[in-house]
């Protein structure tokens, strides 16, 4: 799903409100979803790792991918996002970004320590220069 920036603004009050409605595209968070599932999206003030989180890409397009961490980026604080299915994390997802998690998946202890987990192998990997 593409957004221009109004729309997707427009968007973000809107699940400010409500739970909106996404439909989701590719494979990257299988088994959770598949593509065109459609599900609910609802915004937040704190997301925690192991939520599934749907933002805006700087492409344009609408992803969903599980929140790792956070990191300092441009004089702030960025997401560290990766889709289950995806070797590679994201680029960092400035809060900003962010239209909300996705509001039907409520990861477990151990989901939400699988993807602390996850970041702190990434750290580890960029503190070894790998």
């Amino acid at each position: 799903m593409s957004s221009r920036p109004k729309v997707f603004g427009a968007i973000q009050d809107l699940a400010r409100e409500a739970p909106v409605e996404v439909r989701v595209q590719g494979d990257c968070m299988r088994p959770f979803f598949a593509d065109g599932d459609r599900v609910l999206v609802s915004a937040a003030r704190l997301y925690w790792p192991g939520d599934i989180l749907v933002f805006r890409a700087p492409d344009g397009r609408l992803l969903a991918h599980r929140l790792l961490g956070y990191r300092p980026w441009r004089g702030g604080i960025a997401l560290v996002t990766r889709g289950d299915a995806c070797v590679v994390h994201d680029s960092p997802v400035p809060k900003a970004a962010v239209l909300g998690r996705i509001a039907s998946v409520r990861p477990s202890l151990r989901g939400r320590a699988a993807a602390v987990l996850g970041f702190l192998r990434l750290v580890l990997r960029c503190l070894n220069g790998g």
